[in-house]
């Protein structure tokens, strides 16, 4: 996360705390719980700056709606991993 602000970066953290306290409350282990939050967080942090990108509906936007796009599906594995992970879980309950 070494370009995300202090403020994106707090945002972040405090999610991925949030969702292994939550995993946790669900009888995950707390490793297992901390690895899905890391992968979820790692799958979506890209995705409010393309959002933003998109809203400007600007003809030079257009580099920056496809550099974050492209940051956006580069990161989709870990999201595919987080979906992995919670899958065995459910198999194993």
């Amino acid at each position: 996360m070494i370009d995300d602000t202090s403020l994106e970066f707090d945002m972040f953290e405090d999610m991925r705390r949030k969702l292994v306290e939550l995993l946790v409350a669900e009888k995950y282990e707390r490793l297992e719980a901390e690895k899905i939050a890391l992968y979820v967080v790692q799958g979506v942090r890209e995705v409010p700056k393309l959002l933003s990108a998109l809203a400007k509906i600007r003809e030079d936007a257009r580099a920056e709606v496809l550099e974050t796009l492209h940051a956006v599906l580069e990161n989709a594995w870990a999201l595919e991993k987080a979906k992995a992970l919670m899958i065995e879980h459910e198999s194993e309950g």
